[in-house]
């Protein structure tokens, strides 16, 4: 390896060239003895002038671009905000109209519902009207009750699960 004294670069093949050193120590090319042709030549410096000014109008350009459709997208996502702004407030208002008119409908049921319209539409439309005496028919009811029976049915019921669990319950009881 080189030491600190040595004018060798580590990955390089070659010496430090001289003349980069003094492009780097001196700011002109008058107080220097380095010959740049892009300097000393005024063709040579419009030339590279000219090739500087490109690629910052390029760049210039480029960014202009990217600012445009940033803009654009800013713009296009804007317009998609508000219309569906103008789509929930329209939905909105239709919301209140459905309830404003299901608040209707809810109030005709209940005045359709009351026993005078019933008494109305059964007299009015359908030809309906109160039974005289001789078209009254009286039904005798027999004397048991229904609802003893049903009981008596379902104690019975009761007892036969009582029973058939008791059985399952010794089957089961077996195998233990």
């Amino acid at each position: 390896m080189a030491g600190r004294d040595s004018k060798y670069i580590y990955g390089s093949a070659a010496e430090k060239i001289k003349h980069e050193q003094q492009l780097n120590s001196y700011s002109s090319a008058a107080n220097s003895e380095y010959y740049d042709p892009y300097e000393q030549n005024a063709v040579l410096k419009s030339k590279k002038l000219a090739r500087n000014n490109a690629r910052l109008k390029k760049r210039i350009m480029i960014n202009m671009f990217l600012v445009f459709g940033m803009c654009a997208i800013i713009m296009f996502r804007y317009a998609q905000i508000s219309q569906m702004n103008y789509d929930n407030n329209n939905l909105s208002k239709q919301y209140t109209a459905l309830q404003n008119e299901n608040a209707q409908l809810t109030l005709d049921i209940e005045k359709a519902r009351s026993l005078q319209s019933i008494r109305e539409i059964a007299e009015n439309r359908l030809d309906m009207h109160s039974p005289e005496k001789s078209q009254i028919v009286y039904i005798s009811v027999p004397k048991q009750d229904v609802t003893i029976l049903a009981a008596k049915q379902e104690a019975r019921l009761v007892e036969m699960v009582r029973d058939i669990g008791g059985g399952i319950k010794k089957f089961l009881g077996s195998f233990n």
